[in-house]
């Protein structure tokens, strides 16, 4: 089996790593960080469609994504072409060599307003990040085989930095936090590709939710979390009053579908 991982951030890596000790991987990135990564641009429809034709992978998988909804809210055209067109031109391109097509999505389409979401409730956005993740969600979904992952905050260690991550900040330097309270139920990254294999290895296709154990107000899992690494930076809860974007309270996710799996 061949698997072409496209995007080879925080997950990515994660996933080229797993995935090799397994299969031939094919991976791509606007910013290789290794000779064994190509370059692409994802939101050049040819260069999406030169590469997989060329490499002809039996899965794909599309990590791809602009994930700070600051900055989508501030350049909807970055954002649409990061989050939906390069999921449509790698889904079109699917199409065409008959691949089967994984998408990472997030559990930020909800509008926080009950949370325990299942797979068949109805995304609402907030803001453009959410509106972009669910139109491709739909575009990803007309194939007959694709996943959508829809996936809680993934925390972990990257490969070659010293520093837990989570979301896009680390404990370099103090974390500030607009909104403490959210709940939201981290997951741990390296679970994610052993649950992408079992997926795979099931034959399954749709949507499946992916999240932590535990449900937590943001502020008290940062707080584990620099207990954990035995972190010396600060927590600082800035005001957030002024602030017109504000994320969904709570955005968490029901993971009985994939528990039924045995997953």
């Amino acid at each position: 089996m061949k698997i072409a991982i496209l995007g080879v951030g925080f997950l990515g890596g994660k996933l080229v790593e797993f995935f090799s000790k397994r299969f031939k991987v094919v991976c791509a990135d606007i910013n290789p960080r290794s000779d064994l990564v190509k370059k692409i641009d994802a939101t050049n429809k040819q260069e999406i469609e030169n590469l997989l034709t060329v490499e002809k992978p039996d899965i794909v998988i599309d990590t791809i994504a602009l994930s700070s909804y600051f900055v989508c809210e501030n350049n909807h055209k970055l954002c649409r072409k990061l989050n939906f067109e390069s999921a449509k031109y790698i889904a079109e391109a699917c199409k065409k060599i008959d691949a089967k097509m994984i998408f990472i999505s997030s559990s930020y389409i909800f509008d926080g307003e009950k949370g325990n979401y299942l797979e068949t409730d109805t995304p609402n956005s907030l803001n453009k990040y959410a509106l972009s993740k669910i139109d491709a969600e739909k575009k990803v979904l007309e194939l007959d085989r694709a996943i959508v992952i829809r996936s809680e905050p993934m925390y972990g260690f990257d490969k070659g930095k010293k520093q837990i991550i989570f979301g896009t900040n680390t404990f370099e330097v103090d974390v500030k936090i607009g909104f403490p309270n959210i709940l939201r139920k981290p997951i741990f990254i390296d679970d994610v590709p052993p649950i992408i294999f079992s997926l795979v290895e099931k034959n399954q296709s749709g949507i499946f939710n992916i999240a932590g154990p535990t449900k937590l107000k943001w502020l008290d899992f940062l707080i584990d979390l620099s207990m954990l690494v035995n972190a010396q930076n600060k927590i600082k809860i800035v005001d957030n009053s002024a602030w017109i974007l504000k994320p969904p309270y709570d955005s968490s996710l029901n993971t009985s579908k994939i528990a039924s799996l045995g997953i």
